[in-house]
């Protein structure tokens, strides 16, 4: 019975929800479960005998380090960071530290434990995102709409011809915008109360992405835009085909919507052997820092202006995600933005 119990440990820890990692007294990485392999991209291969600063990168290690609160002799609970992982995604965890001890009290390293609270933090800041959009987006257009009408209601008889028509233009451009958000908030709550149902068949990226790049030539030909392709393989993979070329779609819309006039976007991919990535790169003003770990929350609007309600990167990683991968963003103010998906073969 004794033989087992080292894999009994293994297989609880591997079993429990959050992830956690051990270290030793120099900070050395002695023990990576299950979860946090997922939750940082690292193997406990690859992790394992590493620094700890290596492979947990969270927006608490360059000051007000949570092990430094053991060292003191203290226990870090609670702790909430902002963690990037090895595919560039920005995850919101909570952390907790303690000391490992032997049976006699004597030090012999650290335990850490994250949470990912990132989904929680998300439909959070949708909430608040979805009631400024009604408080101000869609109460504009609807004060227009019912000042324009009193006016012409109460002033019919005196108003020219040139009068009443500008106020009814007005009052339509105003409608148009109403029924579009209307519709983002339709589109926002299929999203949010019903699951992505997926229609897996073989589909062949290259081909896909190849057709999307042809129809939206004359977009991107009015821009002056050059597109590349460079395809490592045609990427055959299982996936749903119509919800694929939303994610495509999307990406390579933002991706010309946001290149410099005269610019340039690269569509590349490669292969390894679990996954194939598909990159989406352009030269436009980039996105800056601080916005980064937001632009994936339903009607998220930066601090550009940019027209919309966030809703299309939304839906890209919400249908990512369902197919067991993951989307990522990097990008510098001035130096483009690069979207990274990364699809299970």
């Amino acid at each position: 019975m004794e033989s087992k119990t080292p894999h009994l440990r293994h297989f609880i820890l591997d079993s429990i929800p959050v992830a956690m990692v051990s270290m030793d007294a120099n900070l050395t990485i002695t023990s990576f479960n299950k979860r946090a392999e997922q939750l940082t991209g690292y193997t406990a291969k690859e992790a394992i005998g590493k620094p700890c600063h290596t492979i947990l990168h969270s927006s608490r290690c360059a000051e007000n380090c949570p092990l430094q609160t053991v060292q003191e002799g203290d226990m870090g609970t609670g702790l909430e960071a902002e963690f990037i992982n090895r595919y560039h995604e920005h995850i919101q965890v909570r952390i907790g530290t303690a000391a490992i001890e032997d049976d006699k009290g004597n030090f012999m390293g650290f335990l850490e434990v994250i949470e990912d609270i990132s989904r929680k933090k998300s439909l959070e800041r949708e909430k608040n995102n979805f009631l400024f959009m009604v408080a101000h987006d869609m109460k504009s257009p609807l004060i227009a709409i019912q000042g324009l009408t009193r006016r012409i209601r109460e002033h019919h008889d005196e108003m020219s011809k040139e009068h009443l028509n500008e106020y009814l233009k007005i009052i339509t451009k105003a409608s148009e915008q109403l029924e579009e958000q209307v519709k983002d908030f339709l589109t926002y709550s299929l999203q949010a109360t019903a699951n992505i149902k997926l229609k897996i068949e073989d589909v062949t990226v290259s081909g896909l992405i190849n057709a999307l790049v042809k129809r939206h030539q004359p977009l991107a030909s009015e821009k002056k835009l050059t597109i590349t392709q460079d395809f490592s393989s045609a990427g055959q993979i299982q996936a749903d085909t119509q919800q694929l070329q939303r994610v495509f779609e999307n990406l390579l819309d933002n991706a010309i919507k946001f290149a410099a006039t005269a610019g340039k976007i690269s569509i590349s991919s490669q292969e390894t052997d679990d996954e194939f990535i598909v990159k989406f790169k352009d030269n436009g003003p980039g996105i800056a820092a601080e916005e980064l770990p937001f632009i994936f929350d339903a009607f998220y609007q930066s601090a550009s202006g940019n027209n919309g309600h966030g809703l299309g990167l939304s839906a890209v990683k919400a249908i990512i995600r369902e197919h067991g991968g993951r989307v990522s963003v990097k990008s510098n103010p001035g130096d483009g933005t690069t979207f990274t998906v990364r699809l299970p073969k």
